[in-house]
């Protein structure tokens, strides 16, 4: 008798615990190669209660950019449609709200950005100064850091920058600034704000 209850109950509790599995039907895995292929600035003054794209003049200290690597995908590989199993809690699966968590999509960089470079050409005299430890970004702990710190400890993939000029000092007053983005080949990224005014 005992072992007709306990054959009963191992039959029951299989029963629940084969409809507690419920597969996910996930799309297929795709891998994309991402290539840097341009590059976009924007000149912004930070003293405003929302920031704003300069038009006319800005105060030194409240000058920041944005840089934007722009880049196009390609699709290398599309794996076998990913399935991914879902454990209810021992067949009342009905009774919670799952979600199936499938796999992403990969994405590799084929060229990785090495390193920023900012420079300031000074409109009057064209003398011009590298100032790329003049600025600031947010690290990955909101600490306030430069470039060249965040890049120690980059990810494969940066493609947006905010940036704040904090030491202004050597800041002309009629300036234009020149972003370089350096990949890992050696290939190089340029662009140009347009003449900024300081006042």
């Amino acid at each position: 008798m005992n072992k007709k209850i306990i054959s009963l109950f191992l039959l029951y509790f299989l029963q629940f615990y084969a409809t507690s599995c419920i597969p996910c039907n996930c799309d297929p895995v795709r891998t994309y190669e991402r290539i840097y292929n341009g590059l976009e600035i924007k000149a912004w003054d930070t003293s405003k209660f929302q920031n704003e794209e300069i038009t006319d003049s800005v105060y030194k200290n409240a000058f920041g950019l944005t840089i934007s690597v722009e880049f196009e995908l390609n699709q290398i590989a599309s794996l076998h449609k990913a399935t991914s199993v879902q454990w209810a809690s021992f067949g009342f699966a009905s009774a919670y709200a799952m979600s199936c968590d499938c796999p992403p999509d990969e994405y590799k960089t084929v060229d990785p950005i090495e390193s920023i470079v900012i420079t300031v050409t000074d409109v009057q005299s064209q003398k011009t100064t590298d100032i790329t430890d003049n600025f600031y970004t947010t690290g990955y702990n909101a600490e306030q850091i430069t470039i060249g710190k965040l890049f120690e400890n980059r990810d494969d993939w940066h493609d947006h920058f905010r940036l704040d000029l904090v030491k202004y000092d050597n800041i002309p007053d009629t300036s234009v600034f020149e972003i370089r983005i350096i990949l890992e080949s050696g290939k190089e990224l340029v662009e140009q704000t347009q003449q900024i005014i300081f006042i």
